[in-house]
């Protein structure tokens, strides 16, 4: 999703609330900032937020993979630390699933 805002995707507008919110499906349960907005030195940011969005009323089918990319801030110029879930649902029974990574092997530093 290039050309919007990460709070445009998980449904907000023009920055996230500082005072965090949510919503069944979306929402900020940790705000980056306990103080009042302040656009102009942005004094009070943590930049440390928990935002999620669930593809519940509108999901995004594939049938073998799927790449999910996001915009970070104006032609991808910031250098943020990302991370992301993913939930599926799977009938039984199934394939036995290859060996999980230890911790070491799945950090991307």
């Amino acid at each position: 999703m290039h050309g919007t805002g990460t709070e445009d995707y998980f449904c907000s507008s023009y920055e996230f609330p500082v005072d965090g919110w949510s919503t069944p499906y979306h929402g900020v349960s940790l705000a980056g900032s306990p103080k009042l907005r302040d656009w102009d030195n942005m004094e009070g940011k943590t930049n440390k937020w928990t935002v999620y969005k669930f593809h519940i009323e509108d999901p995004i089918p594939f049938k073998k993979s799927i790449k999910v990319t996001i915009e970070h801030g104006h032609a991808n110029d910031r250098s943020d630390d990302w991370a992301s879930v993913a939930y599926w649902y799977q009938a039984e029974p199934h394939k036995v699933f290859p060996r999980f990574p230890g911790v070491n092997e799945r950090m991307p530093r």
